[in-house]
């Protein structure tokens, strides 16, 4: 039974790893590097199998548990999904089944992106940095903020459009100590090339901005669906929580087992 997986992140290494348990033939797709989104986290503290670990270290277990697999890895995106069959740019795959675990991507304000330190995730932001301005109050933006002070950027600037915080209030609890600078209810309204930023209150600069305006889930190339396939982890949307991206995968896996064992 040949399986693919679509994305190396939580969700895919584990569908992967778990399918080989059962002597299933595993191929996986990653665009870029193993791990997926996680790898950005200050510390992942909602996996009640992990201590407390910062994103980097989860990332080494899995890429390490993957590689020690016998699944096969390609590196390519896939660009188009046509049932059970993944398309990259230069070649065509066919499977028994297919697991599309590509996670998501972000809401983007493409009239702030003026300037490559413009970014949407922290592993893209330069490094040396002395000032960073991060554009959100969610869970993503507070847990970047205090990554950011962890490695010793020491100006690091959070705006949040309105007064609501939709972060968890731990992590605002670790801001306030942090010495982040925290700006509640001032929007973003135009960022100029060499990162001058200008919200409803004042002008700034900064080294870089960090965008945190929300994630989608990443299925625009589905084309075709079929009962074979199957959309598994933050791809389905939801509460981007990685222990839930986890017991989806390995749910999807066992209704996988589960169906060929009845043929």
């Amino acid at each position: 039974m040949r399986v693919g997986v679509v994305g190396a992140g939580p969700a895919g290494i584990t569908a992967a790893v778990f399918l080989c348990r059962y002597n299933f033939q595993v191929t996986i797709f990653e665009k870029d590097t193993i791990g997926g989104l996680i790898v950005n986290a200050w510390r992942v503290e909602n996996f009640p199998v992990f201590y407390p670990l910062p994103g980097e270290a989860v990332v080494e277990i899995l890429k390490n548990r993957l590689l020690s697999s016998t699944v096969k890895v390609i590196f390519e995106e896939v660009v188009e999904v046509q049932g059970t069959v993944a398309k990259t740019k230069s070649n065509s795959y066919e499977f028994d089944k297919l697991i599309v675990a590509s996670g998501t991507i972000p809401v983007r304000l493409t009239q702030f992106e003026v300037d490559p330190k413009v970014v949407y995730e922290y592993r893209f932001l330069p490094e040396s940095l002395t000032s960073l301005a991060i554009y959100g109050a969610g869970d993503v933006a507070f847990d970047s903020a205090l990554k950011a002070k962890e490695k010793g950027v020491p100006f690091v600037h959070l705006f949040n459009r309105t007064r609501e915080i939709k972060a968890l209030p731990k992590l605002v609890e670790y801001a306030e100590s942090s010495g982040i600078i925290y700006h509640e209810g001032e929007p973003i309204e135009k960022v100029e090339s060499g990162l001058k930023i200008f919200t409803n209150k004042a002008e700034y600069n900064f080294d870089a901005l960090l965008i945190c305006a929300g994630r989608k889930p990443n299925t625009d190339f589905i084309k075709t669906s079929s009962k074979d396939l199957h959309i598994v982890g933050d791809a389905c949307g939801g509460f981007r929580q990685m222990s839930i991206a986890v017991g989806n995968a390995v749910g999807t896996a066992m209704q996988i087992i589960s169906e060929v064992n009845k043929n």
